[in-house]
């Protein structure tokens, strides 16, 4: 009996140590102590292994996205069990500022995700040329051509694009059925969205018509005029746009359609603390890619639908462009392997599956065609108005304006100097309007 007692202990002392030892290499994420979303997912390197290689990965979402690139991360690990990915994600408020430091700093993640701002960030030349990748390590025959050029800069390609994307509304299907206002037609023109939004505030409690549409708007609205922002060096438009388009969101809310101010200013870019999934609005402008984080996060029905129409020129100004890119650091030690990434995560079948559309419509012509064979009833959705953009608008893609974090800001505080009438819409948008034209010339200098 004391035979069997010891060697049962003996047995439980060594099944602790294991159990203890695999904590520490399991797979896990590890909360980072800054942020709380800064995950490391071990891979199965072994101690000793001269071909190890750690990779950090980074990119902003909400937790659907976050989800959905982990799970690929670990189908990577497992087919490359030399790779270990440190995962840097977070939600998009303040995830440039946290880059730039650690750019300055020369310890940024290794492959990085960039939305139309990549052009910044190129002409900093802190950004991987992939070209000796491409035909190697990099597949791009299935790309779509118009993606490619978006990440091409002076002749080399700078990124791998994640997907194909548009700018639309989400309407609140359900809120609009409990205000008993009908929904519009998908032609609808900015004289049906002013009518609509002032009533639908007036018959929802604690809930207001539509949120502003911000600077995203703004360059579809311009495109709707058969304007643009900026352009192979050229600016286009003008500051009676910029008054135009302020003057819009002030009636929409002088006349109770648009949220108040405070209101607005509490707006995340997350979709789970969006305004319209919080039920502050029954409207909001989303890229077509978020439809499935935005409709994850509720048990709303919602739909979405192209920019409202301008009556005059009979366009709704939505351009087809590209979601994001994935883009390897230029100071990286492992450039090979960061383009080997880059392949796996737009071009196999199986982790482009897993990712879905959540980051726009795949550019891999043999991997879209997959996606859409098994696309679920939301997906659909997102596909059918990609088709829909495509039928209905000409409008070209323009890329972010040079010095996109800078003139971003500049546009928020404009937009809040007229939401608290510090300045009046023609002040405001005059100084706008020459400082951009300053930041513009002294980042196109900088090129």
């Amino acid at each position: 009996m004391k035979k069997f007692y010891l060697l049962f202990i003996l047995t439980f002392m060594m099944t602790v140590v294991i159990a203890c030892s695999s904590d520490s290499s399991n797979g896990e994420a590890s909360s980072d102590d800054n942020t709380g979303n800064e995950n490391t997912t071990e891979g199965s390197n072994e101690e000793g292994n001269e071909d190890a290689i750690t990779l950090r990965v980074a990119w902003w979402g909400g937790q659907e996205r976050h989800d959905r690139t982990l799970e690929v991360i670990e189908m990577y690990e497992e087919q490359n069990p030399n790779i270990t990915i440190k995962a840097e994600y977070s939600g998009f408020d303040g995830y440039f500022d946290k880059l730039n430091t650690q750019l300055a700093a020369g310890n940024a993640p290794d492959i990085i995700q960039f939305g139309g701002n990549l052009n910044d960030f190129v002409y900093r030349d802190v950004i991987l040329p992939l070209d000796d990748y491409v035909g190697n390590e990099l597949d791009i025959s299935l790309h779509s051509q118009s993606m490619l050029d978006s990440a091409t800069f002076d002749g080399s390609l700078y990124g791998v694009t994640l997907g194909t994307t548009a700018w639309g509304i989400l309407l609140n299907k359900t809120l609009f059925e409990e205000a008993g206002v009908q929904m519009p037609s998908k032609e609808w023109t900015w004289e049906d969205f002013k009518d609509i939004t002032p009533e639908l505030t007036e018959n929802l409690d604690g809930t207001y018509g539509t949120a502003d549409f911000n600077e995203d708007g703004f360059g579809v609205f311009l495109a709707q005029r058969d304007k643009f922002t900026y352009l192979d060096g050229e600016i286009g438009f003008e500051a009676q746009d910029v008054k135009d388009w302020f003057n819009l969101w002030k009636d929409l809310r002088d006349s109770g359609g648009a949220a108040i101010p405070e209101v607005q200013v509490s707006a995340s870019q997350t979709p789970e603390q969006s305004l319209i999934v919080q039920r502050d609005v029954a409207i909001e402008s989303i890229a077509s890619n978020q439809l499935g984080a935005y409709s994850g996060a509720t048990e709303d029905e919602f739909e979405i639908y192209p920019y409202p129409y301008n009556s005059e020129t009979g366009k709704n100004g939505v351009s087809l462009r590209p979601s994001q890119y994935f883009a390897g650091y230029s100071e990286t030690e492992h450039p090979e392997e960061v383009a080997k990434f880059l392949d796996f995560f737009v071009n196999n079948k199986e982790a482009t599956e897993v990712l879905g559309n959540d980051r726009g419509a795949p550019v891999n012509s043999e991997v879209v065609k997959n996606l859409i064979d098994q696309a679920s009833e939301l997906d659909q959705q997102v596909y059918a108005y990609i088709d829909l953009v495509n039928e209905t608008s000409d409008a070209p893609y323009i890329p972010n304006l040079p010095g996109y974090n800078e003139n971003t800001q500049l546009f928020k505080e404009t937009e809040e100097l007229i939401y608290f009438e510090q300045e009046t819409v023609d002040e405001a948008s005059e100084a706008y309007y020459d400082e951009l034209l300053q930041n513009i010339e002294k980042y196109r200098d900088e090129e």
